[in-house]
């Protein structure tokens, strides 16, 4: 990776459109530039750097560089920084997990303006974590990170006000809420909105596009979960969602989340039974036990693909800092 050195001078004359194109030849050349910048003092490279190492994308796994990287981004002042020790503070990246020492760096963070610092301090408050439990700051720690336009957040509030949480119920509220997240782009926001949506009028047609759009921009964890919910349904158009979850659960490689698709396609559930398909599917999960107890790790183009669009924001900003010096 260093061949040799890539000066700020070098970095400046590129601009950012020719270093998008640098970087996206691949994990190793990313790795080059991105630390380049970190060494040139971009903040925002510090942060992606520090990411790159904690995730060994690109370079060897190495959590502790990476917290130092976030660590050093601190020092200059960055909320994101600040945040980011935390995150290594709460996950255990490149020290002993204390949630108490993240809950630290969270309130700092949310203080000068981070936008994910108020969500994670929020969730330590919510659970109890690293602080005594306190649903009550939560929710104000939720709203101020909705306010900065985090749709989890958005979300979250939502739940509470569904669920009534320290407050009466707020059924309307809480679907006004869930609709914001589930814009913002939340997964989760989107599939309580389709659900309490359907609840509380019945309309099938508004509910149907964001059930599906809950899977399409779900995790195989929270697909699982859907498909599981709704696959007793006697609503063909919540089958066929429930289908599509339990095919998108089948991404993580489980041995189990296999055989539940498998089972939904030899039942029919939302279609008509496909007993071939479904024997393929059985058979898949039977070679990846007899394999393996472990989950298969995920393809490098997934990694890469991930990866790139993590840096796509720091790209942006990037071309600010090279710009103003």
């Amino acid at each position: 990776m260093r061949e040799r050195w890539i000066s700020y001078a070098e970095l400046k004359r590129l601009g950012p459109d020719v270093l998008r194109a640098r970087i996206s030849q691949g994990p190793e050349d990313a790795a080059r530039w991105v630390e380049a910048g970190a060494l040139n003092g971009l903040v925002n490279a510090q942060l992606a750097f520090g990411q790159m190492l904690v995730d060994g994308h690109g370079v060897p796994r190495d959590p502790v560089a990476g917290l130092r990287w976030f660590a050093i981004a601190a020092a200059s002042g960055s909320a994101e920084g600040i945040n980011m020790v935390g995150r290594c503070h709460e996950l255990g990246w490149g020290v002993p997990a204390d949630a108490t020492e993240a809950a630290r760096h969270y309130r700092a963070a949310a203080e000068k303006g981070d936008a994910w610092a108020p969500f994670n301090l929020a969730t330590l408050l919510l659970d109890g974590k690293g602080v005594p439990a306190d649903r009550k700051e939560a929710l104000a720690w939720y709203v101020c990170a909705a306010r900065r336009g985090n749709a989890k957040a958005m979300t979250l509030i939502g739940r509470y006000l569904e669920q009534g949480w320290d407050r009466p119920a707020r059924p309307e509220a809480a679907l006004r809420w869930y609709r914001r997240g589930a814009e913002g782009g939340d997964y989760r926001g989107q599939f309580d909105y389709a659900r309490l949506l359907l609840e509380r009028t019945g309309d099938l047609g508004a509910a149907l596009p964001w059930f599906a759009r809950a899977v399409e921009n779900g995790v195989p964890a929270f697909c699982r979960n859907i498909g599981a919910g709704l696959r007793e349904t006697d609503v063909l158009p919540l089958q066929r969602v429930a289908r599509q979850a339990l095919e998108k659960a089948a991404t993580s490689g489980e041995p189990a989340d296999l055989r539940a698709f498998a089972a939904a396609l030899a039942q029919g559930l939302g279609a008509p039974p496909d007993p071939e398909a479904a024997q393929q599917w059985f058979a898949r999960a039977r070679e990846i036990e007899a394999a393996a107890p472990l989950s298969p790790l995920p393809s490098r183009a997934s990694v890469r693909h991930s990866f790139l669009q993590k840096l796509r924001r720091r790209l942006f900003l990037w071309r600010y800092a090279l710009s103003a010096r």
